[in-house]
This record gives C-alpha cells, sequence and structure tokens, in this order.
C-alpha cells in the first residue's frame, strides 16, 4: 500500500507544481469572507481533479483499482487537512504546497520501511539509515524553498507588506531625530566622500552624520575624510587597533559620538548613493511604538553593461524580492546591515551590537524580535552601492554570510524551537520559522557536496567493477540530488523571472553563480559550527589581465571537483548499456558544470566592462580582505575533508563486501500465470522456497552479480538459510530474465517537497 500512496505522490506533485506557473488573473476581492472560502473551494477542486488524474494513471502503469483509490483518497485528505495553514494563499499555491509535502511524507515512510523490511544486512542498513537522515534534512531545506515559492507566487492578500513608501499608512508629521553611523574600512577615500555628499542632501530635518574609520591602516586612504569631515561639519574618527570589527565600531559611535536627542540610528554602508527621501520615507514609520527596525532592499550600481555583474546582481536581488517579503509577512524579516534604521532604546536595551558574530546585523534583528519589538521591510530602494567586483571576494563576503547565519544558529537555537511565548522569548512560530530555516538554508550547499561525493564514489565503484553501491544508495541519490538542483534551478529561473527583470538566459546564469561558491559556503557552514571567532577567508590577489591559469589556481579547489566530475562522467559512462551508468552521468552534469562556473566567473568577473571609479576599486579590492583565525579554518577544513573521504571510502568498501540488494519496486509484477512443476505432494511445507515471490527479499536483484552457470547454485533462498533440500522445480523459476534492477528508476523521481 505504501507503494502505490507514494506512487500517487508521484503523478501529483509534478502536476500541481507545474500548475504554479501558469498565468492567472483574478478581479475580485481577495479580503472578503468569500474569497476565502473560494480560495479553499479551488484548493480542494483542483486536489480532486488532480487526484483522480493519479489514480488513472496510477492504474495504468499496474497498481491494483482498489489501492489506487486509496492512495487518490489519502492525497485529498492530506490536502484538506493542511488547508487551514495557509488561508492567504490561492488555490493552486496551496495544492502545491500540499502534494509536494505529502509526497516528501510518504517518500521517507517508504524508504525507512523498505529499509528495515529488506534484510539489508548490518552494514547496508546503518548505511541507510544514514543517508535517510540526509535525506530528511534535504527535505526540510526543500520545504524552507518550496514554501518562499508558494508564498511569493501564491499569496493575494499581503498583511504587513509596504509597497512603494506605505505614505498612507503613517502621519507624515512624525520626524524624529535620526544618527545616521557609516562604518569604513579600506575604502577609497574619494568613494566615501561621495557616500557622505549624499548624506548631507537628504530631504528631511532631524538628523547627523557620523563617520566611524574602522582600523584602517593607510593614513593616505583615511585622511582625506578627516579633512573633508572637518570641513563640513561631519563627525568623524579613526579607530587604531579598536576590537569587534564593524561591530566594534558602531558601538563606539553609539556610546561616544550621537547625539543625545537621536531616538534613531541609521547605518549605511561607506559605498553607498542614497536618494534624498530615505529618511523622510522611513522614519516617521517609526510612530508604531512597537517598531523596532526597519529594512529597505539593498540595491546596487555598475551592473547593467556586463554579463556577469548582471547575473551578480539578479542573484543579489532574489533576497530582497522573495525571501525577505515572504519573511516580513510573518515578522521575521532580518535586519541587513545596511539601509536601515533601529530605534535606539531597543539596541540600548539589548546591549548594543554582539562583536563576537561577523553577521551582526541579523544577530541584533534576532534579539530584538525575541524582545518583543517587531521588524518592518520596505518594498522600495532607497540607495545604490557596489557589488564584490571580483569573483574572490564574492566568496569572501559568501563565506562571512554563511559563518555568521551559523554562528547565530549555535547561539539562539534554543530560542527557534517551537515552543510557549515567555518573557525572555516572545517569537512567535513563524518568526522561529523564518529564522531557523534561514539559518539551516546554509546546509544546502554542504548537502549538495556530500551529494557529489557520493556521486563520484557511484561511478567509481561502477566502473572498478561494482553495482551494489549506486543499487543501494539509488534511492537517495536519484530522489535527492535532482531534487534539490531543479529546486535551485527553480529558484533561481522562475522567482528570479517573477520578481526581477531578468531574461531566460541572466536566471539560468544566475543561477550557476549560486552553485560556484558552493564549495565555500559548504566549508564555512561546517567551521561555523566549530570555530569559536570567526575565521574571514583570505581571497588571492587577483588582476584585471590574468589568465586562465590564474584563475584555475585561485579557485583549485574548484578546479579540482570540476575536473573529478569529468572523469565521474567518463566512468559512468562506461557502463552505457545499464541504467546505473547514463544515470549517474546524468546527475554528474549540474554539479559539475557548477564547480567549473567559479574559475570562469572568476576569468568573466576581472575581464567585465566597469566604469573608471569601479575599475580602480576592483583593482585594490583584496586590500580590503580581513584575515584572521587561518588555523582554525585551515584544521577545520582538512578534519571536513578527511571526514568526508572516509565516509565516501566507507561506503564504497560496504558496496563490495556487502550481498546484493534489492532495490525499492514500486509496482509489483504480476505472478506468473502458471507454474510447469504440478507435483503438489513433494514438498509437504514448501513454504520458502516455491518459486513464487511474496517473500521478504526476492533474489532476482542477485542476477547481476551472481550469474555464473546456469546449475550452479541455484539460491533462490529468501534470506539467510542455505537450502539444501533437494529442490522440486529450480530449473524453470532460477532462471528470470537477467535484468539487472529494474528499479533505479521507480524510487528515484519519488523524492522531495517538489515535483
Amino acid at each position: 500500500m505504501l507503494a502505490a500512496l507514494l506512487l500517487a505522490g508521484l503523478f501529483v506533485a509534478p502536476l500541481s507544481s507545474l500548475a504554479m506557473f501558469v498565468p492567472l488573473h483574478t478581479r475580485w476581492s481577495v479580503t472578503s469572507a468569500w474569497a476565502y472560502s473560494r480560495r479553499a473551494i479551488s484548493a480542494v477542486i483542483a486536489t480532486v481533479v488532480l487526484a483522480a488524474i493519479g489514480y488513472v494513471l496510477s492504474v495504468l502503469v499496474g497498481t491494483t483499482p482498489h489501492r489506487a483509490m486509496l492512495a487518490a483518497i489519502v492525497v485529498v485528505a492530506f490536502s484538506i487537512a493542511l488547508l487551514p495553514a495557509t488561508p492567504r494563499w490561492n488555490g493552486r499555491a496551496r495544492v502545491c504546497w500540499a502534494a509536494s509535502t505529502y509526497l516528501y511524507v510518504v517518500y521517507l515512510v517508504f524508504i525507512i520501511n523498505w529499509t528495515f523490511t529488506s534484510h539489508l544486512g548490518v552494514v547496508n542498513t546503518i548505511g541507510g539509515v544514514i543517508l535517510w537522515l540526509l535525506e530528511v534534512l534535504a527535505g526540510l531545506l526543500a520545504g524552507a524553498y518550496l514554501w518562499e515559492l508558494c508564498d511569493v507566487l501564491g499569496t493575494q492578500y499581503w498583511r504587513r507588506r509596504v509597497i512603494d513608501d506605505g505614505s498612507a499608512a503613517r502621519p507624515t508629521d512624525y520626524q524624529p531625530f535620526v544618527s545616521l553611523h557609516i562604518p569604513a574600512h579600506n575604502e577609497p577615500p574619494e568613494m566615501v566622500i561621495q557616500t557622505l555628499t549624499a548624506l548631507r542632501r537628504l530631504n528631511y530635518p532631524n538628523y547627523e552624520i557620523v563617520a566611524i574609520d574602522d582600523n584602517t591602516d593607510d593614513p593616505e586612504l583615511w585622511r582625506p575624510v578627516e579633512q573633508w569631515c572637518a570641513t563640513h561639519g561631519v563627525k568623524f574618527v579613526h579607530l587604531e587597533d579598536w576590537p569587534g570589527y564593524k561591530s566594534g565600531a558602531l558601538n563606539y559611535a553609539l556610546e561616544n559620538l550621537t547625539d543625545s536627542r537621536a531616538e534613531l540610528i541609521a547605518v549605511v554602508d561607506s559605498d553607498y548613493q542614497i536618494r534624498p527621501n530615505f529618511l523622510a520615507d522611513c522614519a516617521p514609520l517609526f510612530a508604531d511604538p512597537g517598531l523596532g527596525f526597519v529594512q529597505a532592499p539593498q540595491d546596487y550600481r555598475g551592473w547593467q553593461q556586463s554579463r556577469y555583474y548582471r547575473r551578480l546582481y539578479y542573484s543579489y536581488r532574489y533576497f530582497f524580492a522573495v525571501s525577505q517579503p515572504s519573511r516580513n509577512e510573518r515578522d521575521a524579516a532580518i535586519f541587513a546591515g545596511t539601509m536601515g534604521i533601529i530605534r535606539r532604546q531597543a539596541i540600548e536595551d539589548l546591549g548594543g551590537w554582539d562583536q563576537w558574530c561577523i553577521t551582526e546585523d541579523a544577530e541584533l534583528s534576532l534579539r530584538m524580535l525575541r524582545a518583543g519589538w517587531t521588524g518592518l521591510h520596505v518594498d522600495r530602494s532607497y540607495g545604490q552601492g557596489i557589488m564584490p567586483l571580483t569573483f574572490e571576494a564574492l566568496k569572501s563576503q559568501r563565506y562571512r554570510w554563511c559563518f555568521g547565519g551559523i554562528q547565530i544558529l549555535r547561539m539562539h537555537w534554543r530560542s527557534l524551537l517551537p515552543g510557549r511565548l515567555t518573557d525572555r522569548n516572545r517569537l512567535t512560530l513563524g518568526q522561529r520559522w523564518g529564522y531557523l530555516s534561514g539559518g539551516l538554508q546554509w546546509y544546502g550547499d554542504l548537502l549538495g557536496v556530500v551529494f557529489y561525493l557520493l556521486l563520484l564514489a557511484g561511478a567509481a565503484n561502477l566502473a572498478l567493477g561494482g553495482g551494489e553501491l549506486f543499487r543501494r544508495i539509488s534511492g537517495f541519490l536519484v530522489a535527492a540530488v535532482p531534487v534539490l538542483v531543479l529546486l535551485g534551478l527553480l529558484r533561481a529561473v522562475a522567482l528570479l523571472r517573477q520578481g526581477t527583470d531578468a531574461t531566460w538566459r541572466d536566471a539560468f546564469g544566475t543561477f550557476f553563480v549560486w552553485q560556484s561558491t558552493a564549495l565555500t559556503v559548504a566549508r564555512a557552514s561546517v567551521q561555523g559550527l566549530v570555530a569559536k571567532k570567526a575565521a574571514f577567508l583570505r581571497t588571492p590577489k587577483t588582476f584585471d589581465k590574468a589568465s586562465w591559469w590564474d584563475v584555475i589556481k585561485a579557485n583549485r579547489a574548484e578546479s579540482v571537483f570540476a575536473a573529478c566530475g569529468i572523469v565521474g562522467i567518463a566512468a559512468a559512462l562506461s557502463h552505457p548499456t545499464t541504467l546505473s551508468g547514463p544515470l549517474l552521468a546524468a546527475l554528474l552534469i549540474f554539479p559539475t558544470l557548477g564547480f567549473a562556473a567559479a574559475p570562469f566567473n572568476s576569468f568573466a568577473a576581472q575581464r567585465a566592462a566597469l566604469p573608471p571609479d569601479l575599475r580602480r576599486r576592483r583593482r585594490t579590492e583584496f586590500r580590503r580582505q580581513q584575515g584572521v583565525g587561518r588555523g582554525t579554518a585551515a584544521a577545520s577544513g582538512f578534519v571536513v575533508g578527511v571526514g568526508l573521504t572516509a565516509a565516501v571510502l566507507v561506503l564504497v568498501a560496504a558496496g563490495h563486501t556487502a550481498r546484493p540488494v534489492p532495490s525499492p519496486i514500486l509496482v509489483q509484477p504480476p505472478a506468473p500465470a502458471s507454474t510447469p512443476s504440478p507435483t503438489p505432494s513433494s514438498t509437504p511445507t514448501p513454504t520458502p522456497t516455491p518459486t513464487a515471490t511474496p517473500s521478504p527479499t526476492p533474489t532476482p536483484s542477485a542476477t547481476p552479480t551472481t550469474s555464473p552457470s546456469p546449475t550452479a547454485t541455484p539460491s533462490p533462498t529468501p534470506s539467510s538459510t542455505p537450502t539444501t533440500t533437494p529442490t522440486p522445480a529450480p530449473t524453470p523459476s532460477s532462471a528470470p530474465p537477467p535484468t539487472p534492477a529494474p528499479t533505479p528508476i521507480p524510487t528515484p523521481t519519488a523524492a522531495l517537497p517538489t515535483g
């Protein structure tokens, strides 16, 4: 019955996902009681239609009508049970979420049941359970991505979304005093002065500007800024050997330089060109006494004329166009470190910026929400900064962001678990989910690297004459890896196309910008668990006219992984007549291209066209990267590499030593019509050995490796007994056609939350 339930999900989930992207416009009300009823009714009708289609397709592929009908009923019941959780989504989004969640749950139950009932042996069972746990993690990550997709594409009524400036929702006469803090470290002085000049043009009456130079070691960089500030009445301080990096500099400004009249603290990075209406639009929102912070999207300039920078720009745009609005609806938006305003009372009550965390901005917003303040994301850009102009600087930034996100998880995970509201933790369930899923999503890249190593191990095992390693983990690999890749592709293409003006080509390119930093993010996600202090990633020095060899050396780890992938594809294709070979090769293509994209993006970034001022910044960008704790980083990276390699070697060894393992079967083959041995009384109790196929581990899967002589040892034994009984008619049953494993395909597509 589990197989029938899973098969129904395999048909229903992909169809529901495709329906999400069919254009549909409605002129009906979205906030009335009828609107809520209409969305629920449409979801039920759509579910019944999809369940009926799933029933027909299940019967066509061999499921009995009775089981197919029961599976269809379960699909409908599961979808109806989830309806109350998403009242503001349209019917398509609700069905997509319910069908994909159903598929994920049933798949996990099916696979763990198969693992424990197939008598795999101790080694295979332990390996199967470990792989199943990884699938659980992969499914949770995919569920977080799917929720964002359904939330953005399916929400018909946004309760908290502030589009444009939200002027209708606030009094225009509330103009609190704002202290603008601008931290800088090793920045070109002309760029910092441009930022300060733009801030002096704000059309807002009550504000001050505070510039903080954080440990810049070259006086030629900070002295011109100091002189400009003295001339134009801007507060300035240069900190020498000051601890805490950016958060330490901001704490100094808060305690020593901020005007006593200031009710709000605004943080702006030193490379941003601010529009004059930033404070006039956002500061009055704090008329709500419970509002703790407001965050506007980060935006960038100088990206239009280059293909690489366009794709990089869209990769940043995704978070502020998709993730932040979705999180904001549950009051789980983050403070992003620039283009944001914080209530001074809130930050002082919480003890200021925490200096132990690299991403002090997101950490502070979590503490504020936990203390009972609210946050607000505004869907309007008020300024443009500068993206990382070299690929190596991008990797360093992604490393810091991931490391900081894991630090937050490590320090605050107890606050993010489901539980009741208390005076010390006022986070709602939606807020906890937003921050917990946002932190766990960093492990998607680590999981992708683990899957990639397992794929390489499968290819090596296949090339060396093995096959059981792949069959043992075929359900795992064929289910988890493609779903994660397709989910990433879905996010990059569908949601970027929905939330930005990216072309199809740029959307696909954006996906590979994400993929090309996967190894760096995977490393940071592990080091964030074991390193107590921030370990900034030191990136190699590069030049505008670097050669291909230079960029390969600068991205040597990704280049090695890409080369291994090419070898793995060739090894898998050395067995083109099996299902395993071409399937492994196909699964290796996307991650191999992702690693190969790293040197390609590095080369593209160095050769991309930029205005003269940004070209100068690109040449000196490496100076801004700090290198702290390299020993810890290297040690933890070595431990991670050794651990993953050891795990893969164990799997390979187990594949060669363990006995043949049957693959999961979704559709039971029809029983033979008749058997040519009409000897009813020869064996009075023929329970284990007769040729029918109901026993626990049907051994047709032993044929790929044990097919020496036709009469040597027919071994129709179901489990472990040696069968020394006189086989009444072994010849008809011991020679089923040697189809190696008709099941590297049944479980494959039965994967995770999206179809």
